[in-house]
């Protein structure tokens, strides 16, 4: 009788343990070590617009719809990206960064196999950039010490929040840009790449916001193509809906842009005042842009229609912020909305299947 109650003891004690092993294991790889990269908000193994509104990383704002980093900063001074820092299984890719020469005349493709945790590829990216390239011939473009303190997708635009670290000056400020904002626009999903130190928008030398920059246009020797600059005034719903305001910026315009299509990227990527919205509805894309004879036909798409909230002031806002913002443009004295390519006769309201004529009276004073 002893020993047969010996043995039951012995049995309950391994099943005890066995547990304790068990919930320990889950409780460590489900919360975040000292020295693990935290889950950075990316999903997909290649990040799309969806994926940031719809992905389960992370938290919401349910005001934009953007997909925020809730876990901290991630220490990139001397990481390895070869380092399986996030616990979960790295998955080999192959990217292409953009490293710029030492001299920052150029930049330089390089092909490179990097491991991916958690399908976050802009981090791993970034990673990658922060361990250096190989060629002594080109240079580091993450300064020592900088940390990720956040990465977030949102229509198209890769939002990488840096520490102070980060902000160099000169051309070595430049081309550390241009290598994030290159290597990242390889990634499918991601067209544009905003910049922020410590939560603000980075500015640029004249103290204005970078806002969404394009990747830069590089000729046969990896030299920037230079484009060029102007001033410009967008027009964006007030907080009540009623009138429109102007947001004076200068618009830097790429090489083989136009002049009205980098206007109207500057309004889908929305206000850089805190009290002004967006009227555009959400997850609108340009399809394309013509001038001709004073009427500048856009064609946007679907989203334009079906994404609308309804109601004459939505309508309003939308139709004239795109009006009153491109015939701020001394050549366009009209618009043309086409949608998905075809004249549409009603938007919710209005007639819609006729050029558009300015109208000052919906500019707040």
């Amino acid at each position: 009788m002893k020993k047969l109650f010996f043995i039951v003891t012995v049995i309950i004690l391994v099943i005890s343990l066995a547990a304790c092993s068990l919930f320990g294991k889950d409780a460590a790889t489900s919360g975040n070590a000292a020295g693990d990269l935290p889950d950075d908000g990316e999903t997909g193994s290649m990040e799309t617009d969806d994926d940031a509104r719809n992905g389960d990383n992370g938290t919401r704002d349910s005001s934009t719809g953007e997909q925020e980093d809730s876990n901290g900063a991630d220490d990139i001074d001397g990481a390895s990206a070869d380092t399986d820092a996030a616990g979960g299984e790295a998955k080999m890719i192959k990217v292409t960064l953009y490293f710029p020469t030492a001299d920052n005349s150029a930049l330089r493709k390089v092909e490179r196999e990097i491991p991916v945790v958690e399908k976050a590829v802009l981090r791993a990216c970034i990673l990658a950039l922060a361990e250096g390239p190989d060629d002594p011939a080109l240079r580091n473009p993450i300064p020592e010490g900088t940390r990720i303190l956040g990465i977030t997708v949102r229509d198209g635009t890769a939002i990488v929040d840096l520490s102070e670290e980060f902000r160099g000056s000169g051309l070595d400020d430049v081309t550390s840009r241009v290598s994030i904002v290159n290597t990242l626009t390889e990634i499918e999903g991601v067209d544009r790449v905003r910049l922020r130190i410590d939560g603000k928008d980075m500015v640029g030398p004249g103290g204005e916001p970078l806002g969404d920059m394009r990747p830069a246009v590089l000729d046969e020797k990896g030299r920037p193509v230079p484009g060029r600059t102007m001033k410009a005034v967008l027009y964006f719903s007030d907080s009540d809906a009623m009138y429109l305001v102007g947001e004076p910026r200068e618009i830097e315009i790429p090489s083989g842009v136009s002049a009205e299509e980098a206007v109207i990227d500057e309004l889908l990527a929305g206000p850089r005042t805190d009290d002004l919205w967006g009227a555009i509805p959400d997850d609108t894309k340009l399809l394309s842009v013509e001038t001709k004879s004073g009427v500048c036909t856009v064609n946007f798409s679907k989203e334009f229609i079906e994404n609308s909230p309804g109601g004459t002031a939505a309508e309003r806002m939308a139709i004239y912020s795109v009006v009153n913002t491109l015939t701020e443009l001394d050549w366009i004295e009209k618009v043309q909305f086409l949608v998905e390519g075809k004249k549409e006769e009603i938007y919710t309201h209005a007639i819609f299947d006729e050029p558009f004529s300015r109208d000052e009276s919906i500019i707040a004073e």
